[in-house]
């Protein structure tokens, strides 16, 4: 059984199935903690390659249509789950709205 058998088949959205994940997590909350998890996340994915999986606030989402490297996005009750390349974290990650959802 793959890792991700239990999990939405996102191939429709990423033009993929994954078969592993890698979670890059911090348990902090400043601004500094944020930005060095998104790009600690886009220099992983520059070796492993794959896609982020970040979930996003709703007043975010106008931002986050706009900037490159977004694959998919789900709307969800309070935000968006969102799908996107490494350049994604690193546009995110330099707006100054930035900020990852706990």
């Amino acid at each position: 059984m793959a890792e991700h058998a239990d999990n939405p088949d996102l191939e429709p959205l990423i033009s993929f199935t994954p078969t592993h994940g890698v979670n890059v997590i911090a348990m902090c909350n400043r601004e500094v903690d944020h930005a060095v998890t998104a790009h600690l996340t886009a220099s992983i994915m520059d070796i492993v390659g794959g896609v982020a999986h970040v979930e996003f606030h709703q007043s975010n989402l106008p931002v986050m249509a706009t900037l490159p490297g977004l694959i998919a996005s789900l709307p969800e009750p309070f935000g968006a789950t969102t799908f996107g390349t490494a350049q994604l974290l690193r546009a995110w990650a330099a707006h100054p709205d930035f900020r990852l959802v706990k």
